[in-house]
């Protein structure tokens, strides 16, 4: 290449020694110029490259997909719509695309010119070198500005050992670092200390306020349906709010664009079903998937009086997408689910969810695109009694309608632009009692129902400002209103809350404004590469959360209700604040990590000592307002290649809640700090997958954790010839330790990587060395002694076999 410096020296003497009319000189030095363009210009040149990676069956896009220039520090990874953005010098290059699940593809390219490159990927069926969990591609960890976040590997749920057989998202997600669970078969999932109302959990883009069938044995949603999971335990994007602890994002797959395929499986309590394929090849396609559950069988089989005991649940998927051109993608989305469970002989407990979203997706080009979401989520629960004397029906429900639009901006490879609106309307129904026949002696009773809107914009940023640091910025603003119709208690000044201090009732007409909040929610993600395998973040954010679960349970119930902020409940408030270490070895093939971080949280829900919060017209005489800290360390390692893979992670957290209140009468522990319901401070869990001949898998979990607090008696007196306990200071005590090991053997009948018919054969035994782990310690008093008792949800060893089939 010309030496550049040569040819300015040379134009300059020479322009400098020239006279003005000398007709030679100029066109000389015309000439040199133009020779300076032809042989640098073009090598200094940056052409932009552009393109998009997809499916290469569904051609729906593929999502944070890697793209490595092969011998440079280059690369890119794709947007929400699959597409993506380079700049590179004319000269000839080799680009590889990858992503998890999907072979990797190489791509020989000239450049010489702007060019766009439309790339699809085919989806990857080895059974060779799976993993368990893993980013989205192979440095993804160590290049990306993201932390605190997990991504599952769909292709291998299936082999994780679970109880009864049935694969579960939310099971497989305890197992990572910071994940955790109040106990064997409760529903929901905690994060970081934080609870489980706390957790943003979207399904499309529905909310979800319920993700257990069988009071919490299982995940409300089939994998079979499901495309991507990702689990946001902090530095949670700017795009989402409303919720304190984590976002929580299933994805489902769009249907097969080019062929009908079956799928379905057979475990010992369900059997499910899923179909997809296209009604207009590469333009319409389908899915429909349904799951029902047969336990019956299997709670009679459990030691005790079981026999009156009865379950049921069944779930339903479906989605449509249209393919309208090249720039334009929309879907239609539903969901329902249905649980009921008689456990005492007088009583059925139910819930469902019902659910829809409509989203539209356009390109305006390769920089710009837009979505818009429509979206509707109604949740129902409710107790019915079965005394004929005494029968009744309680039922209570929150409806969430949503619509949103998000805005997505890439004017160049270092720089990425967010911003949308959205506007949610809530109704939720605490509760209504009423008589289920006319000899019930039940008096009906109803709460009022609630009602408010959540509206937010937001607007973040990613640059990368050098190689090595990348800096993501965020604003949120959210803005809540408390609305009518409804009713407000006005109380004396300067004493408790209670029904004798209320001094007047305010009336509020519907729709007019009864309390109002607002607030910034600022997010801040910041990068720092130490080496190719190498990487320090740091993370912050605020959020803040309108909706309370009222419980005083352990575990989700169908008793709990759902609360909006009003003028005596302001909306729940957290700030946190992380610091990992990413170091990868072994070209990728180990990935370990080191995180810390603390969360500050601020006018939480807490309880009065006895309170009443069922069917309670006056409800925030029994609430209380409360602070939270939370803090810990997580370590993680996990092999992603070989015949062996699997993941190690250890987590030693705190969770800690005081209440505020200036009456000695209603405080809790003397107002200090007292651990949570689900403070427990050591988490271990192995998990590997062990790759055998003739397509056999060998999978094990291992898990420790420490007990959940709870508090228990420290004394017995004797009051009016009755014996009454005293209990000793709120969570003061804790359960025993909890540890089970889990195996299972999983048989893949395809001979070839691009088979499409064939069949998993799971065996698995849960609880291996069936151990006894306590649920629960409660007690029985008489005049002279109280004794204590151990509940265990599953004290024995739980064989299961399942089939999974696909046509």
């Amino acid at each position: 290449m010309p030496d550049r410096s040569i040819f300015t020296k040379k134009i300059t003497s020479f322009y400098v020694c020239c006279p003005g009319n000398n007709y030679r000189a100029w066109v000389t030095l015309v000439f040199l110029l133009v020779l300076l363009w032809f042989f640098c210009v073009p090598v200094l040149a940056q052409f932009k490259i552009t393109g998009s990676v997809s499916d290469s069956q569904t051609k729906k896009p593929i999502v944070a997909a890697n793209i490595l220039v092969k011998n440079t520090n280059k690369g890119a990874i794709t947007d929400d719509n699959g597409g993506f953005i380079l700049s590179l010098p004319a000269g000839n290059y080799q680009l590889i695309f990858s992503s998890v699940g999907y072979q990797p593809q190489t791509r020989s390219l000239t450049v010489n010119n702007d060019t766009h490159l439309p790339i699809a990927l085919v989806q990857n069926n080895e059974q060779i070198e799976e993993v368990l969990i893993k980013g989205k591609a192979p440095d993804q960890n160590i290049k990306a500005i993201q932390m605190s976040s997990i991504q599952l590997d769909m292709l291998n749920i299936k082999k994780i050992p679970v109880v009864l057989g049935e694969s579960d998202i939310i099971k497989v997600l305890s197992l990572q670092p910071g994940v955790s669970t109040v106990g064997e078969g409760a529903g929901g999932f905690n994060v970081r200390g934080g609870r489980v109302d706390q957790n943003l959990v979207l399904l499309d883009e529905i909310p979800l306020f319920n993700t257990s069938h069988l009071l919490g044995f299982f995940a409300s949603v089939s994998p079979d349906a499901i495309q991507d999971v990702s689990l946001y335990k902090g530095g949670i994007p700017a795009q989402y709010g409303g919720r304190l602890s984590s976002l929580l994002t299933l994805k489902m797959r769009p249907g097969n664009f080019q062929k009908i395929k079956l799928a379905g499986g057979i475990s010992p309590v369900s059997g499910r079903l899923l179909l997809d394929g296209p009604v207009l090849k590469d333009k319409l396609a389908f899915l429909v998937g349904g799951r029902v559950a047969y336990p019956n069988w299997v709670i009679k089989a459990f030691p005790g009086d079981n026999k009156n005991n009865r379950a049921f649940f069944y779930d339903f998927n479906s989605k449509i997408s249209y393919k309208v051109n090249d720039k334009n993608f929309t879907s239609l989305t539903l969901y329902r689910s249905f649980d009921n469970f008689k456990f005492p002989e007088d009583t059925l407990y139910s819930w469902q969810s019902n659910a829809a979203s409509w989203q539209w997706n356009s390109k305006l080009s390769e920089q710009l695109s837009f979505s818009v979401n429509a979206i509707h989520s109604n949740y129902s629960f409710g107790t019915e009694g079965l005394n004929p004397a005494y029968s009744f029906k309680l039922i209570s429900d929150i409806r969430h309608q949503e619509i949103k639009t998000d805005i997505a901006f890439t004017p160049g490879i270092r720089h990425k632009i967010n911003a949308g609106v959205s506007t949610i309307g809530y109704r939720v129904n605490p509760g209504e009692l009423s008589p289920a026949s006319p000899e019930s002696n039940i008096n009906p009773l109803k709460i009022e129902t609630e009602y408010g809107t959540e509206q937010a914009a937001y607007l973040s940023g990613e640059w990368i400002i050098w190689p090595a640091v990348s800096l993501q910025m965020g604003l949120r603003y959210s803005w809540f209103k408390n609305k009518g119709a409804g009713q407000v208690n006005q109380y004396e000044t300067n004493v408790p809350r209670s029904t004798e201090t209320i001094l007047d009732t305010l009336v509020f007409r519907k729709g007019q404004t009864i309390q109002t909040y607002a607030g910034w929610e600022p997010r801040l993600a910041l990068r720092l590469g130490i080496s190719s395998n190498t990487a320090i973040k740091l993370n912050y954010n605020r959020t803040r959360q309108y909706l309370h679960l009222i419980s005083n349970t352990t575990a989700i119930s169908p008793v709990d209700f759902w609360k909006v902020s009003d003028p005596f409940v302001p909306p729940q408030l957290a700030d946190q604040a992380g610091l990992g270490i990413f170091r990868n070895f072994q070209d990728n093939t180990w990935e370990t990590s080191v995180e810390v971080f603390y969360k500050d949280m601020q006018q939480l829900v807490e309880y009065k000592n006895g309170a009443r919060l069922l069917l309670n017209p006056n409800i925030e005489t029994d609430l209380l307002p409360g602070k939270g800290k939370a803090y810990g360390l997580e370590l993680s390692a996990h092999k992603n290649a070989g015949r062996l893979t699997g993941q190690v992670s250890y987590t030693f957290s705190r969770s800690l809640v005081a209440v505020q209140t200036p009456y000695a009468i209603e405080q809790v522990n003397k107002g200090k700090y007292f651990p949570s319901t689900y403070d427990r401070p050591h988490n271990l869990a192995l998990s590997g997958l062990y790759l055998l001949p003739k397509g056999w898998t060998f999978a094990a979990n291992f898990v420790y954790t420490s007990g959940r607090p709870a508090t228990y008696p420290d004394g017995k007196y004797i009051l009016n010839e009755v014996p009454v306990v005293n209990y000793s200071r709120r969570n003061a005590d804790r359960i025993p330790d909890y540890h089970r090991l889990d195996v299972s053997f999983t048989k893949d009948t395809r001979k070839t990587k691009v088979q499409e018919r064939y069949n998993l054969w799971v065996v698995s035994f849960y609880n291996l060395y069936a151990r006894k782990n306590p649920y629960s310690v409660y007690f029985t008093n008489d005049r002279s002694l109280t004794k204590a008792y151990q509940l265990s949800v599953f004290g024995t060893i739980i064989p299961s076999l399942t089939w999974n089939f696909y046509f």
